[in-house]
């Protein structure tokens, strides 16, 4: 099976059960820094919807809390790996990508499974990584 390796935003419409139709059929994983920012988007969250907690406050109070507690145990199907997994390679691409870590994570995540990546928003410097290191990537709707 297909891995797809799908960033905050994206995790956050598959928490509250949005259907997105490019990551049918896939393994799906995700990143420790795309985890992270959407816990504290979704978390913290201060009455002003972004782009990663409005989803969350605009659905039913009950489905939001089955979201928000599907954020905070994240289900078994997303796969999140480790740095513990993933350090050493993040030091070894640096050497030959400029990334910040959460791109770095990102992208060696992406080797070690194999996956595609699906980003919502642009990320050029990660997009320019993935294709030279052979991944493929493609830009959500």
């Amino acid at each position: 099976m297909t891995v797809a390796l799908i960033d905050d935003q994206a995790l956050g419409a598959v928490l509250h059960g949005e259907t997105l139709s490019l990551l049918a059929g896939r393994a799906l994983a995700t990143t420790g820094c795309w985890y992270v920012r959407l816990c504290q988007a979704v978390l913290a969250a201060t009455g002003r919807p972004g782009v990663l907690s409005g989803p969350f406050e605009q659905l039913p109070e009950a489905r939001r809390r089955q979201a928000v507690e599907a954020l905070i145990e994240l289900p078994a199907e997303v796969e999140l790996l480790s740095l513990r997994h993933l350090g050493p390679a993040i030091g070894r691409l640096r050497q030959r990508h400029s990334l910040n870590l959460l791109a770095g994570e990102a992208l060696a995540a992406a080797n070690h499974l194999g996956a595609d990546v699906f980003l919502s928003a642009p990320s050029p410097n990660l997009e320019q990584a993935l294709m030279a290191e052979g991944r493929r990537w493609t830009r959500l709707p």
